[in-house]
């Protein structure tokens, strides 16, 4: 295993200007430095347009979060309308011409676990639920073992095309042709406030660029709708394996039912309620 900074791919620095402040009388000035931590993006830039800030950036600065970050992620307002995680992240991303919506997820949840190792370590403990006998227990997770990142493993083959963009262009069996491209963090919360319901079909529509030049939310829409189940199954395990993913998954084995699996951690507000 290589070392923290190697696995997540980040380093930090301070501005040395600000940290040179030189004390004349009386007790020396305190040094109110902000560190910050480059990033190195999973995405390495390759699937954002031209237009966009980070196209062909391979990594992102950020601040490391301080009490004021605190305050906002757990602001009761913004828990209950979901923004406390959105309003954390643009607190901490130094670009202000980049939000959060503006990231793909990939890059999204490696910034908020570097912010989460940042502010409060590796370790991350909480209470899960067994998913065979529902008894939550106490668990402790070290972050950069449970770190997960999936690089694309997909190569021109029949009926899938690898488009110069980095898009997918898939044929389905009724002889559609359906572009996707990775999901961004405004298409993860347009999924997440249907709070579950036809979570496929908003997963589809969100990643389907246009059916056979169709660009029109109308004809997407409506081509989800008819898709059939292999096709939508085919689609979105395509999208699965073209497009670069950051998680965290831990083996876990109850205390109660010694039940073995591997549990996802949830990269929520509570992800940085830390039990220090």
């Amino acid at each position: 295993m290589r070392n923290n900074d190697d696995r997540i791919g980040s380093q930090s620095r301070t501005d040395s200007a600000s940290a040179a402040q030189a004390a004349t009388s009386g007790p020396t000035p305190l040094d109110f430095i902000r560190p910050i931590t480059v990033l190195s993006l999973p995405s390495e830039g390759k699937f954002y347009p031209e237009s966009h800030p980070l196209h062909n950036q391979d990594t992102i600065e950020i601040r490391q979060m301080t009490a004021a970050e605190e305050d906002v992620l757990t602001n009761r307002t913004l828990l209950k309308k979901g923004l406390a995680i959105d309003k954390f992240l643009e607190r901490i991303m130094i670009d202000c011409s980049v939000g959060p919506n503006d990231l793909l997820v990939c890059d999204k949840n490696a910034v908020l676990i570097q912010a989460r190792i940042d502010g409060y370590g590796p370790d991350y403990k909480t209470r899960v639920a067994c998913p065979a006998c529902q008894t939550v227990q106490k668990k402790k997770f070290n972050l950069y073992e449970c770190l997960r990142t999936t690089t694309p493993e997909i190569s021109d083959e029949e009926g899938i095309q690898i488009l110069s963009s980095g898009n997918i262009l898939i044929e389905t069996s009724n002889g559609w042709q359906v572009e996707i491209r990775p999901l961004l963090g405004s298409d993860e919360t347009t999924i997440a406030s249907n709070e579950g319901k036809n979570a496929i079909q908003r997963q589809l529509q969100s990643m389907i660029v246009s059916v056979s030049g169709h660009t029109d939310e109308v004809t997407i829409r409506k081509a989800v709708e008819h898709l059939g189940g292999v096709d939508s199954r085919r689609i979105r395990k395509t999208h699965a394996q073209a497009f670069p993913s950051v998680g965290l998954k831990s083996p876990f084995q109850c205390q109660q039912c010694d039940h073995d699996t591997e549990l996802e951690v949830p990269l929520n507000a509570e992800f940085f309620w830390a039990d220090l």
